[in-house]
């Protein structure tokens, strides 16, 4: 099945809890309401990273 859409998002900020950090998310959507991502953050103290699913839905 081929992929529709994707996007790359890219953030660099300033807490007031963990100081300076970094964070960059990519994703793919697999179908008009199902979609996948992962991401990456980082702070002076921890690293993250995970994935997940995202399902869209309208009301």
């Amino acid at each position: 099945m081929p992929v529709r859409t994707g996007y790359l998002e890219a953030q660099a900020g300033l807490s007031s809890l963990t100081g300076a950090y970094a964070r960059l998310e990519g994703g793919a959507r697999l179908k008009s309401n199902l979609g996948l991502f992962g991401f990456a953050e980082a702070n002076q103290r921890e690293r993250l990273a995970g994935a997940g699913i995202r399902l869209m839905f309208g009301l």
